[in-house]
């Protein structure tokens, strides 16, 4: 939709409903490789430049619906913060409530406000300048910092404490981002004293000096991914070069993601796999329903299979209790059901689409008496609910519409004489099937008699 604001219009994608089957045009993104998903266009690598480590945690949390509070400086680089953090879980459609700028002037912020100590924060992601909620809201248990407080500078260190120019090439040009591998593989006595002080210290340690930190009670269970950080490319001092190279680090960042979020969905695909008839079958039968799905029996099985190969390098020996937090948070039921009603109307078109292409003479040769019988009255069913649709404006009905009724005249003329006059007593049915009588020579004697 379009927003009129003074001479100018802001244009906006609405968030589908979680019951939608399929997504709208307007949500899929310009590159293919990218995920349908919100907010695709967001900058993950400035906005999380400083926490790159963090990022698969803060997957986590989004994946199992977490409350996060994410603090920064200035509107835009909390906004885009949380734009980036919605995005990171595409293909899975966050569910969660989120605000990208959330002031104290907001009607929730009383709720949220008035809560009592020990009582559980609701999932949300909210996006703060405002210091004031670390205290107002300490019930939140993760806090996400980011950003600088200098507008101009989107240059923030990674890790380690490099100076500027110590992951560039020669004279500024791009050069390989340098993460310090101490901070994963090595002891760091330094390392480990400032990880003490800023746990200690929390997130009111904010009041007095911005710093980019993640606070939070969550244990995840997915191991950072060096060999996708040590591929970044760090940008020299060039705003121009930097920019591009942000799209490079942002396609990276998010081709990982996606493969992550992919395969973490994967177990869920039998679910939500559909079927088409087979070959020398008939197509007008009710298709098969989807397997159902038991949260329990999920888990025993994904349990015995293992967890896969791409997840097994990736993830620690309690990944399970991911999948489990997965499927009791917010994001999973609505994911599902938006799925299962795409595979279910895929299944639909699929099996529609292989009624349109049937043999119906060479088909009814191989049937039974009975089976041919049953084929007719079927035949009749979705003829019926085509002409409905038909009425309804689907131009598409009417031609489904046209080939089920030659099929139905051809189904009707294979039938034992006894079987067509009991049919035809029913005066819609015999409506049906005339019109085509050159196909049937013996229909409008049939249909005299069965009017007398």
């Amino acid at each position: 939709m379009e927003l009129p604001i003074g001479s100018a219009a802001l244009r906006v994608h609405l968030p589908p409903a979680a019951d939608d089957p399929g997504p709208p045009p307007a949500l899929l993104p310009a590159n293919p490789s990218i995920p349908y998903g919100l907010f695709h266009d967001a900058d993950l690598f400035a906005a999380f430049r400083g926490l790159l480590l963090h990022l698969w945690t803060l997957w986590e949390l989004m994946v199992v619906g977490e409350p996060v509070l994410v603090v920064a400086p200035s509107p835009p680089q909390c906004s885009e913060a949380v734009a980036g953090l919605v995005s990171l879980v595409a293909p899975l459609l966050y569910s969660v409530d989120f605000r990208p700028y959330f002031t104290i002037h907001d009607p929730d912020f009383a709720r949220l406000n008035a809560l009592a100590e020990g009582e559980v924060f609701p999932p949300m992601v909210l996006g703060v300048t405002n210091l004031f909620f670390l205290k107002s809201l300490k019930s939140i248990p993760n806090v996400v910092s980011v950003g600088s407080p200098n507008p101009n500078s989107t240059r923030v260190l990674p890790v380690g404490g490099q100076s500027p120019g110590s992951g560039n090439g020669i004279n500024g040009t791009p050069g390989k981002l340098k993460l310090d591998k101490l901070a994963i593989n090595k002891f760091s006595p330094t390392g480990l004293l400032n990880s003490i002080k800023l746990r200690r210290e929390g997130p009111l340690s904010l009041m007095t000096e911005h710093k980019e930190a993640l606070w939070s009670t969550y244990v995840p269970t997915t191991k950072p991914d060096t060999s996708v950080l040590n591929r970044l490319i760090d940008a020299g001092v060039s705003p121009r070069i930097e920019e591009s190279m942000s799209v490079v680090n942002n396609e990276i960042l998010r081709r990982h993601f996606l493969e992550l979020t992919t395969n973490f969905l994967a177990p869920f695909g039998p679910y939500l796999r559909t079927t088409t008839p087979s070959e020398g079958s008939s197509p007008f039968v009710d298709p098969p329903l989807l397997p159902p799905f038991h949260a329990d029996e999920f888990v025993n099985g994904l349990a015995a299979r293992g967890a896969g190969k791409f997840l097994s390098k990736r993830m620690k020996s309690n990944w399970l209790e991911l999948y489990r937090r997965f499927l009791e948070g917010p994001n999973f039921m609505p994911w599902f059901r938006q799925r299962r009603a795409a595979a279910e109307q895929e299944q639909q078109r699929l099996w529609r689409q292989a009624r349109m292409n049937v043999d119906i003479e060479k088909l009814m040769s191989k049937l039974s008496e009975l089976e041919r019988i049953d084929s007719f009255n079927a035949i009749e069913r979705y003829l019926l609910r085509e002409m409905e649709n038909s009425r309804t404006g689907a131009t598409e009905s009417e031609t489904v519409s046209q080939k089920l009724k030659g099929d139905l005249r051809a189904a009707f003329s294979v039938l034992p004489k006894d079987m067509q006059q009991l049919l035809l007593s029913n005066p819609k049915r015999a409506v049906l099937l005339q019109g085509s009588n050159k196909e049937i020579p013996e229909l409008d004697g049939i249909i005299s008699q069965t009017s007398l």
